[in-house]
């Protein structure tokens, strides 16, 4: 039976691998937008409860240890969310910010002393079901603890290491299953998930390695599912895709992966997309916590009015699309902010993130100038492929795009794709008229794979397509150091990509006379920015990526078209 059900599955996989490939080059006629009623309708949410008066926080664990308390944080949060782990990274702010709200935050548990696993079971031990727990072997295994965690989240069980077992007795728990000494492959997880399958979310699922230490709070509080499927296992994959098939329409990819391009593809197939967020912590009370922030995006953006002399550019601080990076500090953001440098920097940010954390949200607006402005990270409601989607299925993602868009304020998107040759870029231009449809997005950034989001010389490279419209620009140059390594950055070099920029022409009639630049964050820093925008020349002007936008809207004509010149 098990051959048999693999072959099936196999199979399947197969099959839906060519329908989706042969009907994401079709295309078709684009249907009407939906209004702005229906939109906010899309905006599915999680269960959001009511945060408890005292907050218990929780330090100084072991990562087995820590692992327990965190599926007694979701099991907690299925009430009234109370426990936050301090990580570290950004929880001096959510911590402020939660007192300044009037929650009173323990440190000490009744006797005086850090919390530990024995003392939070005690005081928490109603939210544990029949007074249970599942064993399994240790955090470092991904198919130990990531079923362990189903177990939890299916039975109200909590999950518990072997190292932790003997806390979990002394607070008076049965064991109820024992995971620790099986060895576990995707058979028995497939077993337990077309057993339990129906208790889980279709909305979303939680793809999480075994090393990552977020996220499986929220798992168990909100019961999605978790798995991790290293890309060259052909039998996991299978699996992976039958889960992936099991959702609904432009569900929600949490986590993380080994492969980039191979996960976001494999979600792009079944219509699906990827919020990176492996670190992202503490996120069952976090989403409760929502507080009123205005919104981050700049509406009704006009074009700045154009000097002839000058060539436009737009810098672009990628990788906003990773919520772990938002809500972890947002580090490189506060730090161009100190510098009040009085230089425009578009900034991608997850329109998502109102739904994770609106701490981190209010900290954005909080410390941003007038000069900043941000647009969608890709590819708009979330890291997907669309080239790899049907037309019903861009259909419904850029239907939660307009929505999360809508929510959020921010009017330019970014979208990010493999496309290799002239059929890829003329299908992928069909399939921004899905987006192009709603009046609350202007535009676009193309960041085209292969070559640092450029494209090549024979891809994108600041080519401009018309969709409605309304234009999508393609990254022309990425200050992407090649090595990848942010250690051999050199003001020289720095200098030299400036000197590349300062050829561009001026010419505000064409797409010759603007661009978009692309900073990655992995290698370029904000002091490196902060000397890359010093060596530009007085015929570079830079501007939001709003207004880079809505001028070439307004200034050239509407069809698409590549620059003169691809440096």
């Amino acid at each position: 039976m098990t051959i048999l059900r693999t072959t099936i599955t196999l199979f399947t996989a197969i099959f839906m691998f060519i329908y989706n490939g042969i009907t994401s080059f079709l295309p078709v006629a684009i249907p009407e937008a939906k209004t702005e009623a229906e939109l906010n309708e899309l905006l599915y949410d999680f269960d959001v409860k009511p945060l408890a008066d005292e907050i218990v926080v929780v330090s100084g664990l072991s990562k087995d240890e820590r692992a327990a308390v965190q599926c007694l944080q979701g099991l907690v949060s299925r009430d009234k969310p109370s426990i936050f782990i301090n990580y570290g990274m950004d929880s001096a702010t959510e911590l402020k910010e939660l007192e300044a709200a009037g929650y009173t935050l323990l440190y000490k548990d009744e006797s005086g002393n850090n919390w530990d696993l024995t003392s939070l079971i005690n005081r928490y031990s109603s939210h544990i079901s029949d007074k249970g727990y599942v064993l399994y072997s240790d955090s470092d295994t991904h198919s130990q603890i990531n079923l362990a965690f189903n177990y939890a989240t299916v039975n109200g069980w909590l999950a518990v290491p072997v190292s932790s077992e003997s806390k979990a007795i002394a607070a008076g728990l049965e064991k109820k299953e024992d995971l620790s000494t099986t060895v576990l492959d995707f058979t028995h997880e497939e077993t337990f998930y077309d057993q339990y399958k129906d208790e889980f979310r279709k909305d979303c699922l939680v793809h999480l390695y075994a090393d990552a230490s977020g996220l499986r709070d929220l798992a168990v509080q909100q019961k999605i599912f978790i798995t991790f499927v290293e890309d060259d296992d052909y039998v996991a994959r299978a699996f992976r895709d039958k889960i992936y098939g099991d959702l609904e329409p432009a569900s929600m990819i949490l986590g993380w992966c080994k492969y980039e391009i191979k996960h976001t593809e494999c979600a792009g197939r079944f219509g699906h997309y990827v919020i990176p967020s492996d670190h992202s912590f503490n996120m069952s009370l976090l989403t409760c916590n929502r507080i009123e922030t205005g919104k981050i995006g700049a509406e009704n953006v006009v074009a700045p009015e154009l000097d002839p002399s000058k060539h436009y550019i737009a810098i672009v601080w990628s990788d906003g699309d990773n919520a772990q990076w938002i809500s972890n500090g947002y580090k490189e953001f506060h730090t161009w902010q100190s510098y009040d440098i009085d230089t425009p920097i578009t900034w991608t940010f997850a329109p998502q993130m109102y739904k994770f954390s609106t701490i981190a949200v209010k900290k954005a607006l909080d410390n941003k100038d007038n000069e900043d402005s941000f647009i969608t990270g890709p590819s708009g409601a979330g890291y997907a492929r669309i080239s790899k989607m049907s037309p019903e299925e861009v259909r419904a993602y850029s239907d939660l795009t307009a929505a999360t868009m809508l929510k959020s304020g921010i009017s330019t998107m970014t979208l990010l794709d493999e496309l290799n040759n002239e059929i890829d870029f003329a299908l992928y231009a069909n399939k921004l008229g899905y987006f192009a449809r709603y009046d609350n997005i202007k535009g676009g950034v193309l960041q085209i794979d292969p070559d640092e989001y450029t494209g090549g010389y024979g891809g994108g490279r600041g080519r401009v397509f018309f969709a409605n419209d309304k234009p999508f620009v393609s990254v022309r140059f990425s200050l992407w150091h090649p090595s990848g390594d942010a250690s051999q950055v050199t003001q020289e070099w720095l200098k030299a990509q400036a000197d590349i920029i300062n050829t561009y022409p001026a010419d505000i009639k064409t797409i010759n006379g603007y661009s978009i630049i692309n900073v990655h964050p992995w290698t370029v820093g904000p002091d490196d920015l902060a000397y890359f925008v010093s060596q530009l020349d007085d015929g570079i002007e830079v501007i939001s990526a709003d207004e880079l936008i809505a001028a070439v809207t307004e200034n050239i004509p509407h069809k698409d078209a590549k620059p003169d010149t691809a440096k």
